[in-house]
């Protein structure tokens, strides 16, 4: 794409099905490319907020039944569990946060869908494909379903309704109070931290108790990307 060129969001359009026929969709990897090219100062963060590997998880899903010639529902079933929340800043003063959670029951790699999906959230509030972001009902998959924009400097898009909210609220504070990133490591966090490390057959670090919340974020992303690499290679093997 010639950077020359304003972005033209229509070029990269695809049509998606809902309960009323098809909408326009714009996908999170064109968001990106429209925000890059708008905002070269713009930030993009992201965070794992929650992770339960061994959670079970169950997922509605329609498989072809080639002897009746027809679809029929199942029920998938897998463990794992993960919420990520992304913040967007475009450099210019605007920001935006995204939080989105995905199951192991629909997706083999829910832990990269919900970090891509909390990203596109976070661009669809900020602006970046919220006029091509239909509400859509989690059974069409769309990773990134869009959010309404509300009005104001700083935009929340939140996913999967109050319980991705919970969890989210619940990163922030504990016992009510606001957490800093010196505040001693919450409790979800070294929940998450035991079981990556059990999962990689790693032992726990030995200074777990006494972590602060930003040393367990930055264990937590290493561990989550060791896990996802772990992943993969089983996926090879």
């Amino acid at each position: 794409m010639n950077n020359s060129q304003p972005f033209n969001p229509r070029e990269h359009l695809i049509n998606i099905r809902n309960g009323k026929g098809t909408s326009e969709y714009l996908e999170v990897k064109w968001r990106l490319v429209w925000f890059r090219q708008e905002c070269p100062e713009g930030t993009i963060e992201t965070e794992l907020v929650h992770l339960d590997i061994d959670k079970e998880t169950e997922e509605e899903a329609f498989v072809w039944n080639a002897e009746k010639r027809r679809s029929e529902k199942v029920i998938k079933t897998a463990k794992g569990i993960a919420i990520f929340r992304a913040v967007v800043r475009d450099g210019k003063g605007g920001v935006a946060t995204g939080t989105k959670m995905e199951r192991a029951a629909a997706f083999p790699d829910y832990l990269e869908k919900a970090e891509s999906g909390s990203i596109g959230r976070a661009l669809a509030a900020l602006g970046y494909g919220t006029q091509f972001a239909p509400e859509l009902n989690e059974e069409h998959r769309i990773v990134d379903a869009p959010v309404e924009r509300s009005n104001g400097a700083h935009i929340n898009g939140n996913g999967n309704g109050n319980a991705a909210a919970a969890v989210a609220n619940g990163a922030r504070a504990e016992k009510g109070e606001a957490l800093t990133p010196e505040s001693a490591a919450t409790e979800r966090q070294v929940s998450s931290i035991r079981k990556l490390c059990q999962h990689l057959s790693k032992p726990e670090p030995s200074d777990l108790s006494s972590m602060t919340v930003l040393s367990a974020k930055h264990l937590i992303q290493q561990l989550t990307e060791e896990f996802k690499a772990q992943q993969q290679q089983n996926k090879a093997s």
